[in-house]
């Protein structure tokens, strides 16, 4: 480029830089002042010294020619440049007068006036940048070039001079070429990342709903819990009164009896305080005869014999616990009813037995079919039947292959146990057929020390007191795909949750080493 050729010329070359107060030698050769003189101290031990550039002598006396043409141009240069630095270019078709450049078009390398730009904009569709912009980011910061190339070694780009400078031998590619491939790259990372943002707009819409109809489940559920608790407070409450009233009645009664007998003392009373004013003034007569004539004598000893019966007025309190009690009763035998009315776990619960044919030797099956023991020694050293376990397990009689169950069951302290679900496909011997370590079943597990939710050979473990593990729930969703399971001892809590897409009938599965299981009723 004419520019970088021109710039060349008028560059000193000891600092290197644009010329500042240049003198020239007798050789023609030109430096700045200051660099010459400094160059000449440094080389005058002989009294000559030689040129920097052709090596030519010269006295230290010779006296040094101010080069004014060249002073000139160095000057003029660096007020140009200072204008391209600002932003302040002149528009390149502009030849006789040159304009001050609006617009700079990228594709032609060139500056616009506001002119010519209405001209180019009629004409071509290249694309334009502001000026400032466009000489800070297009032109080289060592050679000051315009930037053509992309070196694909250092990733950055160069110009032609660069090509023969520090990236000399370096895999290059046009500008124009290099940043179609990077327009194409970044076009493919924006596609990537409006699907991306489509599914998580997809997944944000879920969860959405998800808590749409979790607000709508609660709702129900709240509205379902206080109408249980309204019909159990209304019982207690009629019970409450149905006690309240016997009490307001046996007081009705106690204050009538008490009542009636108070009018009858009464009565009684004013009929002695009559005799003794009559017997007071007998007493009082001087006539001997008349005191031991009078009959009233009889009459005293007719009242002094009768005397007085009390009534035992009080409460009966063992009348009214006794019938408390049977309002209890009473309640207590309607609980049931309402609770299964309301209750969804009672809804869903259902009758488990264990199918004894699939019990291992290991294990002995209760005779109703409720609870299995682990026993050490088998009682039956004979080859496993089809369908028998010859691991530790058991499987229900009953296949679940649609809708919602529920089931209760207690367990040991000690050993291990697994309570779970599983396909009747299971594999009865080996790795494959224990609870959790293969695809056709789901359980928790439990021992002394750790409790643990397995499916397909993953276990996660759950942090746990396992000493309070002494009764858990199973919540079967065959539909939905959810398997849950509850710690039913205070307090009663979700302890894990399975989700799967259930492709076979289900069977309730237990496994049991050195304890026992039992189904509650």
């Amino acid at each position: 480029m004419a520019y970088t050729f021109l710039k060349k010329e008028i560059i000193c070359s000891l600092c290197l830089d644009i010329y500042s107060d240049p003198v020239m030698l007798h050789c023609g050769h030109s430096f700045c002042s200051g660099c010459i003189k400094t160059y000449i101290s440094e080389q005058s031990c002989s009294g000559t010294y030689r040129c920097p550039e052709c090596k030519q002598t010269s006295q230290t006396n010779d006296p040094l020619a101010i080069n004014s043409k060249l002073q000139s141009i160095a000057q003029n240069w660096k007020s140009v440049e200072n204008h391209f630095r600002l932003g302040e270019a002149s528009c390149t078709y502009c030849l006789q007068y040159p304009s001050p450049a609006v617009k700079a078009c990228l594709h032609r390398e060139s500056f616009l006036c506001a002119k010519h730009l209405e001209v180019h904009s009629k004409q071509q569709e290249h694309s334009l940048d502001d000026v400032t912009s466009t000489l800070q980011n297009r032109i080289c910061s060592t050679h000051c070039e315009i930037l053509k190339f992309f070196c694909l070694k250092e990733k950055t780009l160069i110009c032609t001079s660069c090509l023969t400078g520090d990236h000399r031998g370096h895999a290059v590619e046009l500008l124009e070429v290099a940043s179609c491939q990077r327009r194409e790259e970044l076009q493919k990372i924006v596609n990537h990342m409006h699907t991306e943002v489509k599914t998580l707009k997809k997944k944000a819409n879920c969860l959405k709903e998800v808590i749409s109809r979790n607000k709508e489940a609660a709702k129900e559920l709240t509205a379902v819990i206080r109408s249980l608790c309204c019909g159990l407070l209304n019982c207690m409450r009629e019970a409450a009164a149905n006690v309240e009233a016997d009490i307001k009645l046996q007081e009705a009664e106690l204050f009538k009896k008490a009542s009636d007998e108070i009018v009858s003392l009464e009565i009684k009373e004013e009929q002695l305080s009559e005799e003794i004013r009559q017997i007071e003034a007998m007493c009082n007569q001087d006539d001997l005869v008349l005191l031991l004539q009078n009959k009233l004598h009889s009459k005293l000893q007719t009242v002094h014999h009768a005397g007085l019966s009390f009534l035992d007025v009080r409460f009966d309190f063992l009348l009214v616990f006794l019938k408390l009690e049977k309002s209890f009763k009473s309640f207590a035998k309607s609980l049931p009813m309402q609770l299964t009315s309301q209750c969804l776990h009672i809804k869903w619960k259902v009758d488990v037995l264990l199918n004894s044919s699939t019990a291992s030797n290991y294990l002995r099956v209760s005779a109703n079919r409720k609870a299995v023991t682990y026993r050490s020694i088998t009682s039956n050293q004979n080859k496993p039947k089809p369908g028998q376990f010859k691991t530790s397990h058991v499987l229900s009689e009953l296949a679940f292959s649609s809708g919602r169950h529920y089931w209760e069951v207690k367990v040991g302290k000690k050993g291990v146990k697994s309570v779970g679900v599983a396909y009747p496909s299971i594999m009865k011997n080996g790795l494959d057929a224990f609870l959790g370590y293969n695809k056709q079943s789901w359980c928790l597990t439990w021992s002394e020390d750790c409790v643990v939710a397995c499916y397909d050979s993953v276990c996660r473990e759950i942090e746990y007191d396992t000493s309070s593990m002494s009764s858990v729930a199973v919540y079967l969703d065959y539909d939905l795909g959810t398997l849950s399971f509850y710690r039913i001892c205070s307090p009663v809590e979700l302890l894990f949750a399975f989700r799967n897409k259930f492709t076979q009938p289900l069977h309730a599965a237990f496994y049991v080493v050195n304890s026992w299981i039992k189904i509650n009723p």
